[in-house]
Order: structure tokens, then sequence, then C-alpha cells
């Protein structure tokens, strides 16, 4: 049997970019033909960085301590 361009992409390690169709890396984090970037698609919301979710807690914990602090 010889290769068929029907069979599965990721046989060999390449998949087609989903943005311009041009073979790439299955592992690929951005199309090398057309220079956009490649994502999974498990993430739709972007995760809030590390420090604003630190400052949020710390400013809560402030703002409740000031509050019971008086009672």
């Amino acid at each position: 049997m010889g290769y068929n361009d029907d069979d599965d992409w990721d046989d060999d390690g390449y998949i087609p970019c989903p943005h311009c169709g041009e073979t790439m890396l299955e592992d690929a984090d951005y199309c090398p033909s057309c220079d956009r970037w490649i994502t999974d698609g498990s993430s739709t919301k972007p995760r809030s960085p590390l420090w604003v979710v630190i400052v949020a807690a710390l400013l809560l914990a402030f703002i409740l301590t000031s509050v019971f602090r008086g009672f």
C-alpha cells in the first residue's frame, strides 16, 4: 500500500494549520507559514495573573479586618 493523502495528518507528527492550511509540526506553538499562534481551544477565558488574585485577597482581608475590628 502506498501513502494516501486522505490518511490522518497526525500519523507522521504533522497537522494542517487551522489558519492557513499549511503543514506544520503537531506540537508547534505557532505556524511558521502564516506566523499565527495556535491554541488548543481548551481555555476560552484567559486566567487572571497571580498577582491580581493575591492583591484582591489581601484587600478583602484588610477590609474585613477593618469592618469587624469595630465590633
